[in-house]
């Protein structure tokens, strides 16, 4: 019994290492120019807010490049550790992330009121069952 108890710990340790960590801003990349499918969202402009959207590291996922949508538009194909800063205009809209590559699974949406006096920051993770997710984040 003993055995099984440790050996069924180990096994949901290893799981839960298998997900993606989030990352401060300061230990991210900025996503290269090549990935950018909408640069009109990278310079400031006026009615427009801030959202910042990060990567998460780790092994899961990390062979794969994560495709970055607004309001179902590409903006942005991030890698591990990667961030983008949007200067998106004021209002609601939908964050969306799809997989490219060897990974595969759903589009997962979160919604984002932007405003120019808060700016908003996202991460994207996938958690140790493989699920692709984008979270609010302060991290």
């Amino acid at each position: 019994m003993f055995h099984r108890t440790v050996a069924v710990a180990m096994f949901a340790g290893l799981l839960a290492s298998c997900a993606s960590q989030p990352v401060p801003d300061a230990q991210t990349r900025a996503v290269p120019p090549d990935r950018i499918s909408a640069p009109k969202y990278l310079d400031p402009a006026p009615n427009t807010g801030t959202v910042t959207v990060k990567r998460d590291s780790g092994f899961m996922g990390g062979g794969c490049a994560f495709q970055l949508m607004v309001d179902a538009a590409p903006v942005a194909d991030l890698r591990t550790a990667e961030r983008v800063v949007l200067h998106l205009p004021l209002g609601d809209h939908v964050l969306s992330v799809q997989p490219h590559g060897i990974c595969s699974g759903g589009v997962p949406e979160v919604q984002a009121h932007v405003t120019a006096a808060a700016p908003l920051s996202f991460r994207i993770g996938v958690g140790s069952s493989g699920d692709l997710a984008i979270y609010p984040t302060k991290f």
